[in-house]
C-alpha cells in the first residue's frame, strides 16, 4: 500500500527567508509540529517568528484537520491491509461505513431514510429549488457525518466479511453523493463542511481501491470520483488565500494515489490538466527560440506602443475583471495596489489592430501559434503592468498545454525587489529581454519597489506539442475545453 506523507520539500526558512543549506544551515528544514506549513532552520528561527505565526499558525492547523483525518484513516487500511497477510481475510478490521453498523449509529432503517431524503431532494433540485435541495441532501447524509467522527476510535472498526466488500454498489452511489454535496457547499461557502465531505468521500474510494478488485470500468469510476475529489479539496484550499500553502500539501497525497495527473506538489494545473499533457520535472528553459530575439531587437517600439496606451489609463481594466476568459479568479492573488492589462489578442481584446499595429504584426508575423491559441480561448496575449508595492500571491496556472513569455519593457531599478518566484527559483526581468517560464507550476511576484512593472505577456504552446500541426494542437486544446465543461456540468447534476 502506498504512504500518504505531507509535503516536506520546503526550501526557504519561515523566519529568515534564506534556504535550506546556506552557510552551515541544515540541508533540510523543519516543519511547524502544529500547522505543517510553515518550515525553520532550527529551533532559534522559530522561536523568532513564533509572534508572528501564533495565530495563522491555529488557522491553518484548524484547516490541516481533514488532511490528518485522511491521513489516520489510511493508516487504518495500511494496518487491515498487514492483518490480511497474517491472519487471512476474516482476520482484516477496517470501518466498512457504507454498510449497516449499529455501534455508529447506521441501520439499515437509517440507510432508507437517507436514501429517500436524498431522492425527495433530488425532485426538489430539478426543479430548481437549489437551496431547499441542498439542505436536503445534507440531512440525508448526517449519520455519516456523525459517523465519521468515530475514525481512528476502536469503536469505528469491525471486521469485513468478502461480502461486505464485493458488493461495493452502495459504496460508489455514497461516495458520489458525498462528492456532489461538496460540490454544492463549496459553491454556497460552506468550505468547511465541504472539506469534510471530501475526505469521507477520499476514505471510500480508497478503501474500495485496497480491498476489492473491481473491473476495469469501475476501477475507471473510482479513480474519476478519487480525481475529482482531490481536486476540488486542492481548489478549496486555493480560493482561501490564509489557506494556500496548504494546496501542496493536498498535492502531495493525491500523487502519492496516482490522481489528477500531478507529479510535482508544485505542479498543480487545475481540471485541464487531466486531459492535457502529463506532467514532467520541471527543468527552466535554458535556449529561447528564435522570435524571442526579434522581439527583444524591437522592444523600443512595442514600448512605444504600450506608452500611447498608457496615456489613456481607461484604456487598462484590473486583472481578474472578466476581460478575459482566463483570468477572471486573478483577483483573488492580488495584494497591494493594482495589477492593470490590455488584451491585444484574446477574450476582451479590441478586435482589429488600430491599437497596437506594430506590436501585433510582430506577433502575426513571428508567433502565429500564440496568437491562434488566445483567439481559441487557451491563453491571451496581454501588456501586464504591476503597480508598485503589489504582490500576486503563491498560485498555479490552469493547464499544462502552454508556456508563458515575458518580455519586459518598463522594469524598476532595483531588480531584486522586483522579482518572480517559479516553483523554488526567484527571477529578475530585465528590460527588452524576454523572460520564459511554465506558469502551471506554483509562481509568485513581488513589486517591492516605488516603480511599476510592465511586461509584454505571451501565452505559447509547450515546447512538448512544438512537433504537432495546428490542427492537432487545436484539437488537443478543443477536448481539454470540452472535458473541463463536462467536469462543471457535474456540479449542477446530483447523483441518483
Amino acid at each position: 500500500m502506498v504512504e500518504l506523507t505531507l509535503f516536506t520539500d520546503w526550501k526557504y526558512c519561515s523566519a529568515c527567508g534564506l534556504p535550506a543549506g546556506l552557510e552551515r544551515r541544515p540541508v533540510k528544514l523543519l516543519a511547524c509540529a502544529n500547522c505543517s506549513c510553515v518550515a525553520y532552520h532550527n529551533a532559534t528561527c522559530q522561536r523568532s517568528n513564533w509572534r508572528t505565526h501564533k495565530n495563522e499558525c491555529k488557522e491553518l492547523t484548524r484547516a490541516m484537520l481533514p488532511l490528518k483525518e485522511l491521513i489516520r484513516w489510511h493508516k487504518m487500511l495500511d494496518n487491515a491491509c498487514g492483518e490480511k497477510s497474517s491472519v487471512g481475510a476474516s482476520g482484516r478490521r477496517v470501518w466498512c461505513w457504507w454498510q449497516p453498523d449499529n455501534d455508529n449509529g447506521i441501520t439499515e432503517d437509517t440507510l432508507i431514510i437517507s436514501n429517500t431524503r436524498w431522492g425527495e431532494s433530488a425532485k426538489k433540485w430539478q426543479n430548481r429549488d437549489y437551496l431547499v435541495a441542498m439542505v436536503g441532501f445534507q440531512n440525508s447524509l448526517e449519520p455519516y457525518s456523525k459517523a465519521w467522527s468515530y475514525i481512528g476510535e476502536s469503536n469505528g472498526a469491525h471486521k469485513i466479511r468478502e461480502d461486505d466488500m464485493n458488493d461495493f454498489d452502495s459504496s460508489f452511489i455514497l461516495a458520489k453523493r458525498l462528492l456532489f454535496c461538496a460540490f454544492c457547499e463549496m459553491d454556497g461557502s460552506q468550505v468547511e463542511s465541504a472539506r469534510q465531505r471530501l475526505v469521507q468521500c477520499l476514505s471510500i474510494t480508497m478503501t474500495i481501491i485496497y480491498f476489492t478488485s473491481p473491473s476495469m470500468s469501475s476501477r475507471e469510476t473510482i479513480h474519476g470520483i478519487m480525481d475529482d475529489a482531490w481536486m476540488e479539496l486542492m481548489l478549496s484550499m486555493e480560493e482561501v488565500p490564509q489557506h494556500r500553502i496548504i494546496a501542496r500539501h493536498v498535492a502531495a497525497l493525491a500523487i502519492a494515489t496516482n490522481s489528477c495527473r500531478w507529479s510535482d506538489p508544485y505542479q498543480r494545473p487545475g481540471y485541464m490538466a487531466r486531459f492535457g499533457l502529463s506532467n514532467i520535472p520541471y527543468t527552466p528553459p535554458e535556449n529561447h527560440p528564435s522570435w524571442c530575439r526579434v522581439f527583444e531587437k524591437n522592444w523600443i517600439r512595442i514600448l512605444h506602443e504600450y506608452n500611447q496606451l498608457n496615456s489613456t489609463p481607461s484604456n487598462f481594466s484590473n486583472v481578474g475583471s472578466g476581460q478575459r476568459g482566463s483570468g477572471h479568479d486573478d483577483h483573488l492573488v492580488v495584494s497591494g495596489r493594482s495589477w492593470k492589462e490590455y488584451v491585444l489578442f484574446g477574450t476582451g481584446s479590441k478586435g482589429n489592430d488600430s491599437d497596437a499595429p506594430f506590436t501585433k504584426h510582430l506577433l502575426r508575423s513571428n508567433v502565429p501559434d500564440a496568437v491562434a491559441l488566445a483567439e481559441e480561448g487557451g491563453g491571451e496575449v496581454i501588456f501586464s503592468c504591476l503597480s508598485p508595492r503589489t504582490h500576486i500571491k503563491p498560485h498555479c496556472g490552469p493547464t499544462n498545454l502552454r508556456w508563458t513569455a515575458h518580455l519586459g519593457l518598463v522594469i524598476p531599478d532595483s531588480a531584486s525587489d522586483c522579482q518572480i518566484r517559479v516553483r523554488h527559483d526567484w527571477h529578475s526581468w530585465q528590460a527588452g529581454k524576454v523572460l520564459l517560464f511554465d506558469d502551471s507550476y506554483e509562481h509568485e511576484v513581488r513589486n517591492d519597489t516605488d516603480e511599476a512593472r510592465v511586461v509584454l505577456l505571451i501565452r505559447l504552446w509547450h515546447p512538448q506539442l512544438a512537433h504537432m500541426t495546428s490542427f492537432q494542437r487545436e484539437t488537443i486544446l478543443s477536448e481539454a475545453m470540452a472535458r473541463k465543461e463536462e467536469e462543471v456540468r457535474k456540479r449542477y447534476h446530483p447523483p441518483s
